[in-house]
């Protein structure tokens, strides 16, 4: 091993003679154009370099992220699932609607408030342990601004479990006195 590791050295240093000589028998010229070429290589190797660096360090950073957030996950979960009894001990679970009087509620409020043309779509239902969520879609066409102001109003005031996710406002092309408006409800339906 020994032999093997002293004859690569020989032949390193051989190499470097050889290279050395070469080095100082070209022109200026030669010489110039040899050094930008090595710096150019070792500017390309560095700026490598710093990419995989960055990259190193958003790996940690993310982890370290990740780390501290299931660390307070962890240290507040007591505190969540108290917070959570409390505030669902404060509601009449059992006066919330259900998934198809909450369409009907829905339907009746919009129906009350004069719009011709809307449509209520089949809600959409995620499931929980103790609840299911609703998502119901409700798009107005051709409806005056006050007219959705009110609506709106309204919702909040006759439909309390009712939370009002998003709302899309689109003036009409061809008339811009008259709007058509997307509703993004959702509603909570205690299951046990």
């Amino acid at each position: 091993m020994d032999k093997a590791v002293s004859g690569l050295g020989v032949r390193l240093s051989a190499a470097f003679v050889k290279s050395r000589r070469a080095f100082f028998k070209m022109t200026m010229r030669e010489k110039v154009l040899v050094l930008l070429f090595a710096f150019a290589l070792l500017f390309v190797w560095f700026s490598w370099q710093l990419d995989r660096h960055a990259l190193l360090g958003a790996g940690h950073n993310t982890a370290r992220i990740a780390e501290s957030n299931q660390k307070l996950e962890l240290d507040d979960g007591p505190n969540v699932r108290a917070t959570y009894e409390s505030q669902k001990s404060e509601i009449d679970l059992t006066s919330l609607p259900t998934k198809d009087e909450a369409s009907g509620l829905i339907d009746a409020l919009v129906r009350r408030s004069g719009f011709s043309s809307f449509d209520l779509g089949q809600p959409r239902t995620e499931e929980g342990a103790e609840m299911n969520f609703h998502t119901f879609q409700l798009v107005v066409q051709k409806a005056s601004y006050p007219k959705i102001k009110s609506f709106t109003e309204r919702v909040k005031a006759e439909l309390p479990f009712l939370s009002l996710e998003r709302i899309v406002i689109q003036a009409q092309a061809r008339d811009d006195s008259f709007v058509d408006v997307r509703y993004v409800f959702k509603s909570i339906e205690y299951t046990k």
